[in-house]
C-alpha cells in the first residue's frame, strides 16, 4: 500500500523545519518577518566538508553566509606563507552575514577540523528574499552595528582596565 508521503518529501519538510528553526534563532534575522525567514529555509543549502577540507579560502568572495550545523571548523590568517590561529567554530556558529549583502573578501581561511556540515545561504539567494522583503538589509545592517559596537565597548575596557595600547587603532570602528 502506497502511503503517498514520499521519503524525500519527508526529509525535504524536516530540513526545511530545522532551517526555519535555526534562522528564527539567529540574532541577525530577529524582527524580520516570517515569511521573510521562511524563504531563506527554503532557499539555504547543506554543505559537508570532510576534516582537513577549506570551507572558505582566504582572499575569495564567495557571497555566502554560513551555520555549524555539526562539526567544527578553524579560522586561519595566512600572512607570509604562515599559518595563524584565530579561533575555532563549533556547532550554531553563524557568519558571513555581511557577505549576503555585499561583496566582501574574506580575510580569513576556514577550514573543517572534524567532518563538518553548514546550512548555507548564498549572497543570490539572500537577495531573491530581500527583493521581496526591501527592509531586512536595514533590520540586519541594524543587528551588525550593534554587534560592533559591542565589541568596540570590550575593545574599550579591555583598553581602560590593561592600558593595551595595541588596541588603539581597533577604537573608533563603530563611526563608519
Amino acid at each position: 500500500m502506497n502511503s503517498g508521503i514520499n521519503k524525500n518529501d519527508s526529509k525535504e519538510k524536516s530540513e526545511f523545519t530545522e532551517n526555519l528553526n535555526i534562522f528564527r534563532q539567529i540574532d541577525f534575522f530577529s524582527g524580520i518577518p516570517i515569511e521573510g525567514i521562511k524563504l531563506f529555509a527554503f532557499l539555504c543549502k547543506r554543505q559537508s566538508y570532510k576534516a582537513g577540507e577549506f570551507i572558505f579560502h582566504q582572499d575569495d568572495d564567495d557571497g555566502c553566509s554560513y551555520y555549524i550545523l555539526s562539526g567544527k571548523a578553524k579560522l586561519v590568517l595566512n600572512l607570509e606563507k604562515k599559518e595563524h590561529f584565530i579561533r575555532e567554530y563549533e556547532v550554531e556558529s553563524y557568519f558571513g552575514v555581511l557577505s549576503l549583502m555585499a561583496p566582501m573578501i574574506k580575510q580569513f581561511s576556514l577550514i573543517a577540523t572534524q567532518d563538518t556540515t553548514c546550512m548555507v545561504m548564498s549572497r543570490e539567494a539572500f537577495s531573491k528574499v530581500a527583493d521581496q522583503f526591501p527592509d531586512i538589509p536595514l533590520k540586519i545592517a541594524r543587528s551588525v552595528g550593534q554587534r560592533v559596537l559591542q565589541a568596540e565597548r570590550k575593545c574599550i575596557l579591555e583598553f581602560e582596565s590593561k592600558g593595551r595600547d595595541d588596541l588603539k587603532n581597533l577604537l573608533g570602528i563603530s563611526l563608519i
